[in-house]
């Protein structure tokens, strides 16, 4: 009896022990409540928080062709303002300059008309001072580069000698010692009283001691160079000579200063300007300096002691040169422009 007690007591105890712990394992697990309510919550919750945040980090979007309009316009705003400075601070000061310098580069010209010759007394009209009286020259510089014949001391005449000083006794532009070869009164500025200066008539190709063209003086002659084709006056008692074929003819004068006259080819059928130009590249050339006739166009050197012209067909480049006997007296500087003025071609 006291065993089956026992026993009933141990199984009471075991069952009670399994309820106890079914009552806990039932109290300790979270409810449906918690699994549902609390925990589904707090998800939904951050994933809206996350939503939010990437909406806020995300950029937001623009219209491409709204953007390229914007940078298109943005340049055209940029290379306009770019022009505007250029032309402000760039193109316009230098449109404003004022360039005019003097060209020693000369442009081919067929012919540089002179002032027209008179061709009666009445038309004569009083001449400025000679471009050649005043001037000092540079010892035999006669001719281009590429002339084929120079001459030096030895060749002019007798070096500095004594010599008489240069006079104008009546002041006219005519020297004394060329008063005399043209037979003029060195003591009246107007020799045939015809009303006209005798410097003036030599400028227009008349006669200062009488009557007609300067080809009637009696101190005058014509000289003819038949193998290049041209003829000059010249004083005739000045000695002539012929050099190289008559392509250099020299004539001496009293005081054994030379005017000499040579010819050359002008092998590029040049202008005189180009020729020159090309020739004394160094030199500036002004309009005073230039002569022109129906048949030559010419041109002075810097010192009017050489003359250079052209025919019109531009075949042949002709020199005429003064070389004095004395290094800066010039006694027959009107002689030598007479020399150039009465030069034809033929």
């Amino acid at each position: 009896m006291f065993g089956n007690k026992n026993k009933k007591k141990i199984v009471t105890d075991d069952v009670l022990a399994t309820k106890v712990n079914q009552d806990m394992v039932v109290r300790n697990m979270p409810s449906l409540a918690r699994l549902s309510g609390a925990t589904a919550p707090a998800s939904v919750n951050t994933e809206i928080t996350e939503s939010n945040n990437l909406s806020r980090l995300s950029p937001s979007k623009h219209n491409p062709k709204m953007v390229g309009l914007i940078i298109i316009v943005g340049g055209l705003i940029f290379i306009g303002g770019l022009i505007y400075l250029s032309y402000i601070y760039i193109i316009k000061p230098q449109a404003n300059k004022a360039t005019v310098p003097v060209a020693n580069i000369v442009p081919e010209k067929p012919s540089i008309v002179n002032s027209p010759r008179a061709t009666t007394s009445a038309e004569i009209t009083v001449a400025t001072t000679s471009p050649i009286a005043t001037t000092t020259p540079e010892f035999f510089d006669l001719a281009s580069s590429s002339a084929s014949t120079t001459m030096n001391i030895d060749q002019v005449g007798r070096p500095n000698v004594d010599l008489p000083p240069l006079l104008d006794t009546d002041s006219d532009g005519l020297n004394d010692e060329e008063e005399l070869i043209l037979g003029t009164n060195a003591n009246s500025t107007d020799s045939n009283s015809n009303t006209y200066l005798d410097l003036v008539e030599i400028k227009n190709n008349y006669n200062p001691a009488g009557s007609g063209k300067l080809s009637a003086n009696t101190g005058l002659t014509k000289y003819a160079n038949k193998v290049y084709g041209y003829e000059l006056l010249y004083p005739k008692e000045w000695p002539e000579n012929s050099l190289s074929g008559d392509s250099i003819i020299t004539f001496t004068a009293p005081d054994d200063s030379i005017i000499q006259v040579s010819v050359q080819d002008n092998t590029e059928r040049q202008s005189i300007l180009g020729w020159y130009g090309n020739s004394f590249p160094d030199e500036t050339i002004t309009y005073d300096k230039l002569k022109s006739t129906d048949n030559w166009d010419g041109i002075f050197s810097a010192d009017n002691l050489n003359f250079y012209l052209t025919d019109k067909k531009r075949n042949n480049v002709y020199i005429v040169s003064y070389v004095p006997s004395v290094d800066g007296r010039l006694a027959y500087p009107n002689i030598f422009e007479l020399m150039v003025n009465s030069l034809q071609l033929k």
